[in-house]
């Protein structure tokens, strides 16, 4: 492993994370480097044109060279590329915040969303993450995990161990059911209900989720949206030339499928 692109790769991730540009000694002393080799990978940086000085307070941050190629990347995403009238069809029968999330690590990275109406809704950063046992689309990806695969991802997690217990039990009723709900998952007062997108693996390739404030979000609410969401799932999920599965009394299967069909919650 090279000791300086990683170094490079930590400085850009400080700056990316900052609302404000940082300065040599500070971004030295956040990430444990000499001020004078923060200062190199700046120059360095500076010159690439993946940073910006600010010589009038001695401060850098990132240039827009970062979000055209983070703009060229998402834009060649597989499931960005199809789920956009799917997504329009699904806000149109609920008008309700829909994120779409694949699992990144431990988290799950948000590539693509439609916020709702309401004054009062939930929200959610395209490129923001979230712990993914804690939300509904994750929840929608690990519950097909292997159990010895869900081990390790409970333990770089850093899930207590009664927290576990009771997540394999609330995984398990998501894969037989096809569908996940969070109450208050990663913010309290904001309710959760999703499926998984598929693709030719074993483990589903992302989740869509729709979410917004328990006063609409109501766990009856959710269990009478649940359909809606997988069968938008199930359209992705077709539409990525992947046939989708089918819940028969409750038991996942993978069948040929058409692009109109219907799954049962």
């Amino acid at each position: 492993m090279d000791r300086t692109t990683v170094k490079a790769l930590r400085v850009l991730e400080a700056l990316a994370s900052s609302q404000e540009p940082r300065g040599v000694a500070e971004l030295g002393r956040e990430l444990g480097l000499t001020q004078s080799n923060t200062h190199r990978i700046l120059t360095t940086l500076l010159s690439q044109g993946y940073v910006v000085a600010h010589p009038d307070v001695g401060r850098y941050s990132l240039s827009p060279k970062m979000w055209e190629l983070g703009a060229r990347i998402i834009e060649r995403h597989p499931i960005r590329r199809v789920v956009g009238p799917h997504l329009k069809q699904l806000y149109a029968q609920l008008n309700e915040t829909i994120l779409v999330a694949e699992l990144s690590g431990v988290d799950v990275l948000y590539i693509d969303k439609l916020d709702s109406d309401y004054p009062v809704r939930a929200s959610a950063r395209v490129a923001s993450r979230a712990p993914a046992w804690r939300t509904a689309s994750g929840r929608s990806i690990l519950a097909f995990f292997k159990p010895e695969d869900l081990e390790r991802y409970a333990n770089a997690a850093g899930i207590e161990p009664s927290k576990f217990q009771q997540l394999k039990q609330e995984l398990k009723d998501v894969h037989q059911r096809g569908y996940a709900i969070t109450i208050a998952g990663t913010r309290i007062g904001v309710n959760s209900v999703a499926a998984p997108i598929w693709g030719h693996g074993p483990v589903p390739l992302a989740g869509i989720a729709v979410s917004g404030p328990t006063e609409r979000f109501s766990s009856e609410r959710m269990s009478s949206i649940s359909a809606a969401v997988m069968n938008t799932a199930t359209r992705i999920t077709e539409s990525l030339g992947v046939s989708a599965p089918v819940y028969f009394d409750q038991v996942p299967e993978f069948v040929n499928t058409s692009a109109t069909t219907v799954l049962s919650g």
